[in-house]
């Protein structure tokens, strides 16, 4: 009788590692402390499939049930959005050469799921996007202050990892299967995985990491601006209005993040559990008119 052979071990070490990099950790990330995001991603990506199963028939898992999971959160949602409509964007020009005249005589099309978040999209503020996206102008804002301080090699060597992502430059259906088989490697929490669930499970992946990265960044900052304050280190003190309800102070002074680059030691496991511990921890001040916290209030991408 033939053994079953195992599944290789499928890692995204290298991507994250690049991405971290990309968003301001270390040029040389800690490999542990990647490896522990990576688990972190993949835990929640994984919570994040059950919970949108809820909404499909069990068998097949398509990218509005993801979507779906998005409309509690107008900023995350925006966002969304307009990775969608960069992607038309890139789509369209795409064709310019190939079919010029349909760009003159046709209107654009829309994508399935931007029809699809516009009937959910009760008050419209979901496709608004006059309003500024703080979080990633804050990160904006970071990748240039990094890339300033950095030579010729080391900027290009940015440049590239800011362009890391959990899918290849090349979007096909290999790397697709890649993540699929990372995620779910013997169809245990969905039988199928429509293609456009995959992309946004690979957005999702994204933008967990780079939330992490930005709150274990918001840790270190918390440790070293200790004053004697008493109630400092209280869950909620300093966390209520930056990390969790998505204020960031533009008005005051901007710490220099090339430093992560130039003096400072990577991101470390310890700032990584700190993160999670604060993410699960009761918040001080937290109104929520008696209502009870959502099980998934924890998940980065939602």
């Amino acid at each position: 009788m033939v053994e079953q052979m195992d599944l290789p071990k499928i890692s995204y070490y290298n991507e994250i590692s690049l991405m971290m990099f990309g968003f301001g950790d270390s040029h040389t990330p800690n490999p542990d402390t990647v490896r522990l995001v990576e688990s972190i991603v993949l835990k929640q990506l994984r919570i994040i499939i059950h919970e949108a199963s809820k909404y499909s028939d069990g068998k097949k898992l398509k990218g509005e049930e993801l979507v779906f999971l998005l409309r509690h959160n107008k900023h995350k949602m925006r966002r969304f959005v307009r990775y969608l409509m960069n992607k038309q964007s890139k789509y369209i020009f795409q064709k310019i050469n190939l079919y010029p005249a349909d760009l003159n005589t046709k209107p654009l099309p829309k994508s399935d799921l931007m029809e699809f978040i516009e009937k959910i999209d009760e008050t419209g503020e979901f496709t608004d996007l006059s309003e500024i996206d703080e979080v990633k102008h804050e990160r904006q804002l970071r990748a240039d202050r990094i890339s300033q301080a950095l030579n010729e090699k080391k900027y290009l060597e940015f440049c590239k990892a800011r362009c890391a992502s959990f899918n290849s430059r090349d979007t096909t259906h290999r790397s697709s299967e890649k993540l699929r088989l990372w995620i779910d490697p013997k169809g245990e929490i969905i039988k199928e995985y429509k293609q456009d669930a995959l992309d946004i499970l690979a957005y999702f992946a994204y933008q967990t990491v780079a939330d992490i990265t930005d709150y274990a960044l918001l840790v270190r900052m918390d440790r070293k601006s200790c004053t004697s304050d008493p109630l400092k280190h209280l869950p909620g003190s300093y966390y209520t209005a930056t990390m969790f309800n998505g204020e960031h102070q533009f008005t005051g002074s901007n710490p220099d993040y090339s430093k992560v680059h130039s003096s400072q030691p990577p991101i470390s496991v310890s700032e990584i559990k700190e993160v999670m511990r604060r993410v699960h921890s009761p918040q001080a001040g937290l109104l929520n008119f008696g209502g009870k916290v959502p099980e998934t209030h924890y998940l980065f991408a939602l």
